[in-house]
């Protein structure tokens, strides 16, 4: 007996001694992925490897002490292991990452420089874009793996530095995770939507958020984009009058059909991305397209002005025939708001002034003049945003956009979700002056959560100083409206299997209309909102409890939406 117990001794002396060893290795290698994450980002290919040396000694140190007899029987405890379990696991997965996914990350960001990406010509390498994908397609796996591994293991110990180390470390490895399956997923999708088998054809539509619409602003001007082997070149420039009425035929279903019933989103152009499902908005474009000019197109892209000048701050600024520059800082006012103030009620010349400055700023930013890893990183923010938004006529590249944030997708989900969305109801451009903001509060534990959606709508548009085409009221109104009191319909996206308790304005009961989107519930409140005011809308609602936060659809405008999310912690 006295011999046993002074094995179990030495066994827990053992465990408690090379446990706080491992625990130090770990803390270093949670450093050093976030030192690595930022080397890769930033191109400092020699901080990377130095810094993945160091990363690979110690888990490695970190994983030959939690290994052997002693830690082995020690985590099939039937009670008090799970400590135990969760160290060996982490370390096991720390050391399988950076021995065999982590280098192939820095062999990667290597051979795709972005530098050297692009040739004078401004043609793209898509060889290279392809070399790397068998590399990096093992490197998103084992990723993938092992982040999936150590989040399985267990949560909540009894010992709470165990507890935090997991989750500091899961943290760091599902960022970078999401970083691999997004560069994995990019090279994909690159070479066959950038011609590398052929010449390629897409619909560009520029969208005008003074008028709001589902995927952001009215579609407007347009472009036809051609790209041959990664060259790209603007063949074609039209405003939104070429296509103005053209019945597309096409059906998304009965639940579409309701929901959207009278603002002919299908034969429409100005009303073509009322829904912010954009693969429905994409297929609009394209058919649209087809029918008037009998011409296919492998995908569409639609992009708005905040999109323009994340890409035109890196590039520099685009000039126009006369002499105009378009940059960074005025694309957004010029053609959202100057543009009325300037041609009034000449609705052909701004028009044509619109059309000439996406042809200036088109031909800028496909010339590529800049730091190509700038331009990536505007161009990431613009998806991230969903000011810019992808959908391909391939069936095979659209399932992997459909993994990306460019697909602009209204996931069929049953995580939660909330989206709030404001469609322009008057027919006018005061949404320039819209600024909104939204919070998300669920409160209670079980299958079944009380969920309160509040969106806050202010008008700021002046009371003097714009025309006559911005103020228009185009819809049914009431009686005294004055210049600047603008109408929307508040549409809110909810988790699939809500059901509304109660919804209010300004905390009085309001009439709601509904409908559903791809499995979501949809809430609808016409929304009068004068020149100057705020008004409060509450969605009071009893949800499924899902898993996790919840996923926010966020409607890019002029003006960005600020989120506040309150969600009450359940074990």
């Amino acid at each position: 007996m006295i011999a046993t117990g002074g094995l179990i001794l030495l066994a827990g002396v053992w465990l408690i001694v090379t446990g706080l060893l491992a625990r130090g290795q770990l803390q270093s290698v949670r450093t050093e992925v976030h030192q690595l994450r930022a080397q890769l980002t930033s191109g400092d290919l020699t901080g990377a490897r130095t810094t993945l040396a160091a990363l690979q000694t110690h888990a490695q140190r970190a994983h030959g002490l939690t290994t052997g007899p002693v830690w082995a029987l020690a985590a099939q405890l039937p009670s008090g292991g799970e400590p135990i379990k969760t160290v060996r696991g982490i370390t096991s997965s720390a050391d399988e990452l950076a021995s065999k996914a982590l280098p192939t990350l820095i062999d990667v960001r290597a051979k795709l420089e972005p530098g050297k990406l692009r040739s004078a010509d401004g043609r793209i390498d898509l060889a290279a874009i392809s070399a790397v994908r068998p590399a990096l397609d093992r490197a998103d796996s084992v990723m993938q793996t092992e982040t999936a591994r150590i989040g399985a293991l267990p949560e909540s110990t009894w010992v709470s530095p165990v507890d935090r180390a997991r989750t500091d470390l899961l943290t760091q490895l599902r960022g970078l995770a999401g970083e691999v399956r997004s560069a994995d997923l990019a090279v994909h999708i690159a070479p066959p939507m950038l011609g590398a088998s052929g010449t390629k054809r897409y619909f560009v539509g520029f969208q005008n958020e003074a008028e709001a619409r589902g995927t952001g602003g009215l579609p407007g001007a347009f472009g036809i984009l051609e790209v041959t082997n990664g060259k790209l070149h603007f063949t074609r420039f039209e405003n939104d009058s070429y296509l103005g009425t053209r019945p597309t035929g096409l059906n998304f279903g009965a639940d579409y059909q309701q929901l959207y019933q009278g603002d002919g989103t299908t034969s429409l152009y100005v009303n073509s991305n009322v829904s912010p499902n954009f693969p429905y908005v994409g297929k609009i474009w394209a058919t649209m397209w087809q029918k008037a000019s009998g011409q296919r197109v492998d995908g569409t892209i639609a992009l708005d002005p905040t999109a323009l000048s994340y890409l035109l701050a890196v590039t520099g600024p685009a000039k126009l025939p006369a002499g105009e520059q378009v940059d960074a800082g005025n694309v957004v006012a010029l053609t959202q708001s100057t543009a009325y103030a300037r041609f009034g009620r000449n609705v052909a010349g701004r028009k044509e002034y619109l059309l000439t400055i996406a042809k200036a700023a088109s031909t800028q930013i496909v010339d590529a003049h800049g730091s190509n890893s700038e331009l990536l990183k505007a161009g990431g923010k613009a998806v991230g945003e969903r000011r810019l938004l992808v959908w391909s006529a391939d069936p095979a590249v659209q399932a992997d956009l459909a993994q990306t944030a460019a697909a602009g997708i209204v996931p069929d989900t049953t995580q939660p979700y909330a989206g709030p969305v404001v469609i322009n109801a008057a027919g006018n451009k005061l949404d320039y002056y819209l600024e909104r903001s939204f919070t998300w509060q669920r409160t209670g534990c079980g299958s079944l959560r009380k969920v309160t959606a509040t969106v806050t709508l202010t008008n700021t548009a002046p009371a003097t100083g714009l025309t006559p085409y911005v103020t228009n009221r185009g819809d049914q109104h009431p009686d005294g409206v004055r210049p600047g009191d603008n109408r929307v319909d508040l549409e809110y996206f909810a988790t699939r299997g809500a059901l509304m308790d109660s919804m209010t304005v300004d905390g009085k009961p309001g009439t709601v209309g509904s409908g559903v989107e791809r499995g979501h519930p949809v809430l609808i409140a016409d929304i009068e909102l004068p020149r100057g005011a705020t008004r409060t809308i509450v969605f009071h609602l009893t949800e499924p409890e899902g898993k996790g936060s919840p996923q926010v659809l966020r409607q890019p405008l002029v003006r960005p939406m600020n989120v506040t999310i309150d969600d009450a912690k359940c074990n």
